[in-house]
């Protein structure tokens, strides 16, 4: 049984996490407006500022009105890994709040977030003011702009699929910290604030971890002292001398090689450090 703790932040993030129960035994906690382990009711007290939805002040603040009840559900677990899509309020607000639980109980807080696509002009500013505060409370952050990945679709008729490959792409890093939470020296393995993020499928895992290079999921330069490097499944001496050398050459970067758990697969993760800066600085 995992001792790390899966929480679903806001709509998206609780879609994330119900793929992640669908697949995996991992202890998992949604905290929603509705149709949740904890629902976010306005602040009854407030009379001055009506509930007008997820942006309000008052939602802000009804979050922390349910502290008590989070700490009460995190209590116990060795990691809290917060899942969440950015500029909406619900995610962010709902991060901040399980993170200061988190830390109230000394138990270390991953972010994993995402952003909006450009065109949604109102979401996307809203999360590029929401992203260095949920940066400052998370001991370590994964993110990823869904504009990094146009190849899952870029128009109108296409996203729904696009909206479901984000959530999917979640789902898969989610898993991937938890496990690494549960079975490496993680905040020693992970030694920098702030990581992107990427996925390579190919026929060799040296093909993968090319993919992966190619297509970072957060459009900013590498900074930090080294890559670390997934596998789905354990490599050979040789295969991993080649794949470390490569990830070394291509980013200047001293990379970090943990073997895959999984029977079989020449697919690999990579996660980079980044700067976090806004993706839409020139």
């Amino acid at each position: 049984m995992y001792s790390a703790l899966v929480v679903g932040c806001g709509g998206a993030g609780c879609r994330v996490v119900s793929r992640i129960c669908a697949s995996f035994d991992f202890p998992a906690l949604r905290i929603n407006v509705s149709d949740a382990d904890i629902n976010v009711v306005p602040d009854s007290g407030n009379t001055d500022v009506g509930f007008k939805g997820d942006r309000d002040e008052a939602y802000y603040h009804a979050m922390f009105i349910h502290n008590e009840e989070i700490v009460e559900k995190i209590r116990g677990h060795s990691t809290i890994i917060g899942v969440a899509a950015l500029g909406g309020g619900t995610g962010a607000g709902a991060i901040i709040a399980l993170a200061q639980c988190a830390r109230s109980l000394d138990i270390p807080f991953i972010s994993v977030v995402y952003m909006p696509w450009k065109f949604e002009t109102e979401r996307r500013s809203e999360a590029l003011k929401e992203l260095p505060d949920v940066q400052k409370v998370s001991d370590r952050m994964f993110l990823m702009d869904n504009e990094s990945a146009k190849e899952l679709g870029e128009t109108t008729i296409n996203m729904g699929r696009a909206l479901e490959g984000a959530e999917l792409l979640m789902k898969h890093v989610a898993v991937k910290v938890a496990i690494l939470a549960e079975t490496t020296p993680f905040l020693s393995l992970m030694s920098s604030r702030c990581y992107t993020f990427s996925y390579g499928s190919e026929s060799s895992l040296l093909g993968s971890v090319e993919q992966a290079l190619a297509f970072p999921l957060y459009p900013t330069d590498p900074v930090g002292k080294k890559v670390v490097i997934c596998p789905d499944a354990p490599a050979s001496d040789l295969e991993r001398e080649l794949v470390v050398k490569t990830v070394a050459d291509r980013t200047g970067l001293c990379p970090d090689f943990v073997q895959g758990d999984l029977e079989e697969g020449n697919g690999a993760f990579i996660f980079l450090p980044i700067s976090c800066r806004s993706p839409d600085s020139s």
